[in-house]
């Protein structure tokens, strides 16, 4: 076969090694902007540290029983310690003390029971609550909600008011000891480093023993019952430390 006319010969020219450059640069500039473009920050933030102490100030407002002779609404202080399990899981340690007042009832008044003075109650609590966060070991937007649930003892330190001398021994009220059920929830709010904001909303329950005196049948109180249960609303805002 005869060779080809040098005209019909098919042309070559090999790229240059600065257009190779140029051409992959390009490329790789557009890459990175279109993949910065795409970037959507996350409003969740992880956080590592696992423990939590706390002082908080708050209000609680309890119920005082059917005869009026339970603790009555008052200032609230708190001491927390708290541990951070696995997941959205933790346990805290709570501290609390309630001073404040309550009714002396004088249950042998003809016609009824009457109120004849007030008392000091000093409420010394401990109990252990377990922690639920809704977001994990992360915040959205610094903020981390939760609810709780936990039980301890709650004990009136207050000595018996001179008052209350004046009744029989079986109609004086006399809170004693008693089971502490919460339950609850709130906000902690990651403000800067290690430092939180938080913001407890919960109930209390325990129980009113009735003295002898209000089950006596010929005072007409009717089924009183040994004891009743009492509900405690409370709500209080705590700084705490996380490290």
């Amino acid at each position: 076969m005869p060779p080809l006319p040098e005209r019909l010969l098919p042309i070559s020219e090999p790229m240059s090694v600065h257009r190779i450059v140029a051409t992959a640069v390009v490329l790789l500039i557009s890459s990175r902007s279109a993949a910065t473009g795409q970037t959507i920050p996350s409003p969740y933030r992880f956080f590592e540290t696992r423990q939590e102490v706390s002082a908080s100030g708050g209000r609680i407002s309890p119920g005082t029983g059917q005869f009026g002779y339970g603790p009555g609404p008052g200032q609230m202080t708190e001491v927390r310690y708290g541990l951070e399990l696995s997941g959205p899981l933790s346990v805290e340690g709570v501290v609390s003390w309630i001073p404040t007042t309550r009714d002396i009832v004088d249950p042998s008044w003809l016609g009824g029971f009457r109120t004849i003075g007030s008392a000091d109650v000093q409420l010394l609590s401990a109990d252990v609550r377990f922690k639920l966060s809704l977001t994990g070991q992360r915040t959205w937007h610094n903020l981390n909600p939760f609810f709780f649930a936990g039980a301890g003892i709650v004990r009136d330190m207050a000595e018996v008011s001179s008052v209350e001398l004046d009744l029989a021994v079986d109609d004086r009220f006399e809170f004693g000891n008693s089971f502490l059920g919460l339950l609850g929830g709130g906000m902690r709010w990651f403000v800067k480093g290690p430092w939180i904001v938080r913001v407890d909303a919960g109930l209390r329950m325990w129980k009113l023993d009735a003295p002898n005196g209000f089950r006596l049948v010929q005072r007409g109180f009717g089924d009183v019952g040994t004891s009743e249960w009492a509900n405690a609303n409370s709500v209080s805002i705590a700084l705490g430390y996380r490290f």
